[in-house]
């Protein structure tokens, strides 16, 4: 068969005769008139042209498998891990003072809360929250060794025992928060535990963080294994660590910037944490049915976007279901604090404290979902933002209640980011189109 002698029906049955079906588009059909029957290129695509239908089909639905829903294994485990090891860190405060000073503990908190949370997002965005992310990390135990010891080394070097005591603490948070993603909360609890136990019998304060920090980075680096066969594109980007760890550092400030909260002040507010973060959690977990919201919300849709205004609804009823967790957590778990506030501290007294760190949870949590969204820039902004309010409260000497500058500082983020996560997931084709990955 020769190009001239091709006629336009003989085209059209070569073509289903050698792929099997009809050709999918153009450029199909001419690679097969090109390469069966010997045409030059323009004639191929000439001739695969005329064979096209004249007009476009119908846009036919979307008829994907959706795909499952991720582990949510061990939510539970997580958050029994955590309230154990914040109401046994909070016995800490009072054998440190007596051991190092006021002044060093209330430096070390200072310093060591924003490079705690800048790590664990960091961390969080280039491995822990990625697909065999663990096993990724395996491969850095080294690197991980040595920003341990200068983590540890550099803040004593600048700051004496408050830094050092700094130091170790960021290790351990950091490292209790790589067991726990790689479900070994029992070794970090029980690490814990003996730390806290061998303090109230009288050991040295700074001696027992210290084995406590050499502990959790050990059990990490056992914890890691290496895997040959993983794949490295599970790596995050350069720059989207870099703004989470931004993000980290910036949410740290807003907790310590606050002056009305003394970190310092007994088991308070270490245990006022306690309501807001746990609720956070489970609205976190809580917000993975986005997962397999998106994708649904965009099943059997056809593809040229006929009928599409309500699609954004089971994404954003996810997102309500979340905050209206958070809240609702929050004040529940908040209310036997505040009915033991005489007995816990002037911290504790009024609602102020527990409202300001619902809050910076609920940003905290909102800077997380748009991170995922692709809009780390912006969440960076609402948080340096947050800050910028609660250190003007600060510096503007105006504390009507106790915690009043988390409270505006909470409240600017949360305003900022949670009409962009709205907008974002009111348009959920443009959001799975972003590659979403939901921490």
């Amino acid at each position: 068969m020769t190009a001239t002698s091709t006629e336009l029906g003989d085209a059209r049955l070569l073509v289903e005769a050698r792929l099997g079906r009809e050709p999918q588009d153009l450029l199909e059909a001419a690679v097969v008139l090109e390469a069966w029957a010997g045409m030059p290129a323009q004639a191929a695509l000439a001739a695969a042209s005329a064979t096209m239908p004249a007009a476009l089909a119908a846009a036919q639905p979307s008829v994907g498998r959706l795909p499952r829903g991720g582990e949510r294994d061990g939510v539970l485990a997580d958050g029994a891990a955590f309230l154990l090891t914040v109401v046994a860190i909070a016995c800490w405060a009072a054998p440190l003072t007596t051991s190092v000073g006021l002044q060093a503990v209330e430096r070390a908190l200072v310093l060591a809360l924003p490079l705690t949370l800048a790590l664990q997002r960091a961390l969080g965005s280039r491995f822990l929250d990625r697909p065999q992310g663990i096993a990724q990390l395996a491969r850095h135990r080294l690197l991980l060794l040595a920003g341990a010891v200068a983590v540890v080394a550099l803040p004593a070097l600048a700051l004496g025992t408050g830094g050092l005591l700094a130091g170790l603490l960021t290790v351990t948070w950091t490292g209790g928060t790589v067991l726990i993603r790689r479900r070994w909360p029992a070794v970090y609890v029980l690490i814990i535990l003996l730390a806290t136990a061998a303090m109230l019998s009288g050991a040295p304060a700074l001696e027992v963080v210290a084995a406590a920090a050499a502990a959790t980075l050990l059990a990490a680096a056992v914890a890691l294994r290496p895997s040959p066969a993983v794949a490295r594109r599970s790596l995050g980007a350069g720059e989207p660590v870099a703004v989470a760890g931004a993000i980290g550092v910036g949410l740290g400030v807003m907790l310590v910037l606050d002056r009305t909260v003394s970190w310092t002040d007994g088991a308070v507010p270490a245990l006022a944490l306690i309501p807001s973060t746990l609720a956070a959690l489970l609205a976190g977990h809580h917000l993975r049915h986005l997962e397999l919201a998106i994708p649904k919300a965009l099943s059997g849709v056809a593809v040229d976007g006929t009928g599409t205004r309500r699609l954004g609804r089971c994404p954003t009823r996810v997102l309500l279901g979340a905050l209206g967790r958070l809240l609702a957590l929050s004040a529940a778990l908040s209310a036997p604090l505040l009915w033991l506030s005489p007995w816990l501290g002037g911290s504790a007294r009024g609602a102020g404290v527990l409202t300001g760190f619902a809050l910076v949870a609920l940003a905290s949590m909102l800077v997380g979902l748009l991170e995922s969204l692709g809009r780390g820039r912006w969440a960076l902004v609402a948080v340096v933002c947050g800050a910028a309010a609660e250190a003007a409260v600060w510096l503007g000497d105006v504390d009507p209640f106790p915690g009043a500058g988390l409270v505006v500082g909470g409240l600017v983020v949360a305003l900022l980011v949670l009409p962009v996560v709205v907008a974002r997931l009111r348009r959920p084709a443009t959001t799975l189109a972003t590659s979403l990955w939901i921490p």
